[in-house]
């Protein structure tokens, strides 16, 4: 059980630099100003969302008795399918920004904000947790209360890991300033997002 926590803690930190998992908030927040409270709290918001909804799919998998293998195919699917979505999210952002280069109509910025804070979160949400769903699976062999625990510990480990490379990132991005920056910010992030995107489907991760 010790071993399992520690793989918990070691996978949860792996899975969570992976470029998806914390580039897309940093762009975001800084093409629109976010405050670091709601940097802070929307990372949390979807990282919890993003464990939680492998950790359902998981649990599922072992109640149907269907193999880890077979549960690991569905969330290998549903990773290419999100890496898509964040592509087209990252695009569509892209062109807008193109559109909307140099005007600042404070209602329509609100609710692209809107738009785009629950779009960005309900693509982490359905991005695949697939190193969760062995450890789920092993967790099984402990009873349940092994597998809220291991859920947990990789849970708290990946959304912590998420937030200090957002805030290290932003930090970092804050030194880099200028007119044409605050102007094409949000063309930046949109093809940063894509990029992102095309990157995890390239490279597998």
């Amino acid at each position: 059980m010790e071993l399992l926590l520690l793989s918990s803690v070691s996978i949860g930190l792996l899975h969570a630099m992976a470029p998806d998992h914390w580039l897309p908030f940093v762009m975001m927040g800084r093409a629109q100003q976010w405050s670091r409270w709601r940097l802070t709290a929307t990372t949390i918001l979807a990282g919890a969302g993003h464990v939680l909804s492998s950790l359902a799919i998981g649990a599922a998998g072992v109640l149907l008795g269907i193999a880890v293998d077979g549960v690991n195919l569905f969330e290998s699917s549903r990773g290419d399918v999100a890496s898509l979505l964040l592509i087209g999210f990252g695009v569509a952002y892209m062109v807008w920004g193109l559109k909307n280069w140099g005007r600042h109509h404070t209602h329509d910025v609100s609710r692209t904000r809107a738009v785009t804070f629950w779009t960005l979160f309900a693509l982490v949400v359905f991005g695949p947790c697939e190193p969760l769903i062995p450890l789920v699976f092993v967790g099984y062999g402990f009873g349940w209360h092994a597998v809220l625990a291991v859920a947990g510990t990789f849970g708290v480990t990946t959304i912590g890991m998420m937030l200090l490379q957002v805030h290290l990132a932003t930090v970092g991005f804050s030194f880099l300033r200028g007119h044409w920056l605050e102007h094409a910010s949000h063309v930046i992030a949109g093809a940063t997002i894509a990029l992102t995107g095309i990157a995890i489907r390239l490279l597998g991760i």
